[in-house]
């Protein structure tokens, strides 16, 4: 049996969604005949609250002594400190890096004085292109730089070939996480004439992600006399400033704050769900959304989310929406509201969705193919 090849895997921190990708994907990259490590640029960051035990670990991997740091509210680069060291260690037969960090500028310029292939894995779309113009010619540059490229999905495929990519070089890698734990959950049913239509929404509460829009929504149904509740799930910055936002628009006992809410808690979060809000205003992909489909609830889910193009079949498992426009959100939660059968059916077919083409099974296909081309 030929030796396994070395393929070294460059990324951020540990996540309690990766690490099951990791694990399937050591399973997977064997039978193509290459051996993965995971480097990880340091073991976290502020932002992060969640904590992930040594035994979830199932592949091998390196934590470098990276820093944070931090650029913006919502914005903390890596400096990858100790990579180029780690990849002259493990002598890698192939890199695959996550997005245009530093830590994929100096695997670049190890794989090229090495002379082994630089694949690039990123969800980064058209909608939040880089403004500054050193930034994107950055991106060009490695993308030039890269023989392969894995993408989140169809809009993250389509920036790399805009960027330069040849399109027969780009594998999509659905972002995905453990469905199987949402799978399982009982999926939406319709509210009886008495209970109200139950929301959830679940994210960072930063201005990006405009969570406003589903309080205002709200405020708006409620006017429409449709009997409507929304669970907000989450922490940031704007916490404070969405609460008085529910006070003002008058349904502040329709709005509840569930504060942080680890992995367990958000499966009993989805659980207790009629239909689920995504309101982002900027997001290259949206593992929510995923989450709530795999749950089997419906989903409005933001025009402006990488996600949505490739999940939501309209009126099928769900809606894609401009939450700005109050009007539409609340015609579609009227839909939701006065078709019995609606919600358990989009339920039901969001679920399906998921489990057809967005596991963690079909993105390892494309981490398979890639591998296999070199």
């Amino acid at each position: 049996m030929d030796a396994l090849r070395p393929l070294v895997v460059v990324t951020n921190i540990p996540t309690p969604y990766r690490v099951p990708l990791f694990n399937l994907l050591d399973r997977r990259l064997r039978t193509a005949g290459w051996e993965l490590e995971v480097v990880f640029g340091s073991r976290g960051n502020r932002r992060r609250r969640w904590r992930i035990p040594p035994e979830a670990y199932g592949f091998r991997h390196h934590f470098l002594e990276g820093r944070n740091v931090r650029l913006a509210r919502e914005r903390i680069v890596n400096t990858y400190g100790g990579l180029t060291r780690r990849l002259k260690e493990r002598e890698p037969a192939g890199i695959i890096c996550t997005g245009y960090s530093a830590g994929t500028m100096a695997a670049a310029r190890y794989a090229r004085r090495a002379g082994i292939p630089l694949a690039i894995w990123s969800g980064t779309t058209e909608s939040v292109q880089e403004r500054a113009w050193w930034r994107r010619r950055q991106r060009r540059w490695l993308v030039g730089k890269s023989n392969a490229f894995l993408a989140y999905g169809t809009e993250a495929r389509r920036y790399l070939v805009a960027l330069g990519a040849p399109a027969e070089r780009v594998f999509i890698a659905w972002n995905t996480v453990d469905t199987s734990r949402f799978d399982r959950l009982a999926g939406a049913h319709t509210p009886d004439r008495y209970e109200p239509l139950r929301l959830l929404t679940v994210g960072y509460l930063e201005r990006r992600k405009r969570v406003d829009t589903a309080i205002r929504a709200v405020a708006a149904a409620v006017e429409q006399e449709l009997d409507v509740v929304l669970d907000i799930a989450g922490e940031g910055s704007e916490r404070a400033a969405l609460e008085g936002l529910a006070r003002d628009c008058g349904v502040a006992d329709r709005v509840r704050f569930l504060g942080y809410q680890d992995y367990d808690a958000l499966q009993a979060a989805y659980a207790g769900a009629h239909a689920f809000l995504f309101t982002t205003g900027r997001d290259i992909w949206g593992l929510v959304l995923v989450e709530a489909m795999a749950a089997g609830l419906p989903c409005l889910s933001s025009i402006r989310a990488g996600a949505t193009r490739d999940l939501v079949l309209e009126g099928e498992t769900g809606y894609a929406v401009d939450f700005d426009d109050t009007d539409a959100v609340v015609e579609r939660l009227a839909r939701l509201r006065r078709d019995p059968g609606r919600i358990e059916y989009m339920g039901n077919e969001a679920r399906n969705r998921i489990r057809d083409h967005f596991t963690l099974d079909h993105s390892g296909r494309g981490w398979v193919k890639l591998v296999r081309e070199w």
